[in-house]
């Protein structure tokens, strides 16, 4: 196997064990494992986080939900989309959780049960603001719906805040009252729910920025991802948890060795010029693994630009044109030339000991690998 990517099971368990030791005592934990688990590997994660102790899994859709069920985890599993018309069936007889937005997925679910025999539980989504999901139906509504179907309960109810700027049910007031947000999106869920005669649900809203500011914002549950696999969100200033960071490492093997003389270009466009006789290692892997491949906002663009306009003119003089390095042997060695779709080359002048077959790790965006790299998980202390 030349390229793959190695999982360190340990690392994920110490960071589960993090989270639930800076949890409110009344609450817990769901590990959201969507997107192949940030990329570390769906399955493996989930079952290694129901192992240290969490309690619900989160995933974007109902077949992620279906992978979980049929390797044989059967942790309550919240799907976050809404499913569509030929999901209702699955979901229900999977056992997983939906997210109901209107009266028409209440509707569906509910005869999806009844067909089944089974009885069927969703939580209800309200948007807080961030306006990237919702209806136009209101909770009273929904809830008044459910009435009618027995096989279906509402178990829960929850809404998602994102970063600073995402907008906020109470923006302003935020501000000026630390978590008015939160606690009014708890009080106006209870409310709406004690009027119709309904039990208590379970609330939650808090994901991993909300989770690190404050206890009192862990309501019923907290929905935990990226902290999870050893990073926080780029805005977050309190940094309690004792992280690991070695949860994901991108590797390929050393396939081929050679040497190239002061004034060679190497790579597509002749961009890079060695300034010295220049030992190369060649590596099995490029943009279709994700190496290479970072995503920009429009914002950013003027400045990738002038980065790439001053990377030509280092590369034309022998020096790297990537910021990436990476390690052989323990030692740091660029990436030279550019990333063509399946090869890369290393400038390992300096590093002793190269030969074929040798391991290099690269940095890389863990979600740009794609989930067809082989996985390989071990536990590493």
């Amino acid at each position: 196997m030349n390229t793959y990517v190695e999982v360190n099971l340990e690392a994920l368990t110490h960071n589960a064990k993090q989270v639930l030791g800076h949890l409110h005592p009344q609450s817990r934990v769901l590990a959201v494992v969507k997107a192949n688990a940030y990329g570390h590997g769906l399955v493996e994660a989930a079952r290694t986080f129901v192992a240290a102790g969490v309690a619900w899994l989160g995933v974007s859709t109902v077949a992620e939900g279906v992978a979980l069920r049929e390797a044989g985890l059967d942790a309550p599993t919240l799907v976050f989309l809404p499913p569509l018309a030929d999901e209702v069936e699955p979901l229900v007889r999977h056992r997983l959780t939906g997210t109901i937005l209107a009266v028409r997925q209440v509707r569906e679910i509910a005869n999806a049960a009844e067909a089944l025999g089974q009885s069927a539980y969703c939580h209800v989504y309200i948007d807080g603001g961030l306006a990237r999901i919702g209806s136009d139906d209101s909770l009273p509504d929904i809830i008044e719906a459910q009435r009618a179907f027995p096989a279906l309960h509402i178990t829960g109810l929850y809404t998602h805040f994102g970063p600073p700027g995402s907008g906020r049910m109470l923006d302003d007031v935020d501000i000026l009252r630390e978590g008015a947000s939160v606690k009014a999106f708890a009080g106006l869920a209870r409310d709406a729910m004690a009027q119709l005669g309904e039990a208590r649900p379970m609330l939650h809203a808090a994901a991993s920025t909300l989770f690190l500011e404050n206890k009192d914002y862990h309501l019923d549950m907290v929905r935990v991802g990226t902290l999870l696999y050893g990073q926080y969100p780029d805005h977050v200033q309190a940094r309690a948890l004792n992280l690991r960071e070695d949860t994901f490492a991108l590797k390929s093997s050393v396939i081929a060795l050679h040497s190239a003389q002061a004034g060679a270009r190497i790579g597509y466009g002749g961009e890079f010029v060695c300034r010295r006789e220049t030992r190369i290692a060649t590596l099995p892997v490029g943009t279709a693994h994700g190496l290479a491949m970072v995503p920009q906002s429009a914002a950013a663009r003027w400045q990738a630009a002038v980065k790439a306009w001053s990377a030509k003119r280092s590369a034309a003089r022998g020096q790297s044109q990537n910021a990436a390095l990476a390690t052989l042997n323990g030692q740091k060695a660029p990436l030279i030339g550019r990333v063509s779709m399946d090869q890369c080359c290393v400038d390992v002048t300096d590093v002793a000991g190269v030969e074929i077959g040798t391991v290099a790790t690269l940095p890389v965006r863990r979600l740009a690998v794609d989930s067809g790299v082989a996985r390989v998980y071990a536990s590493v202390p």
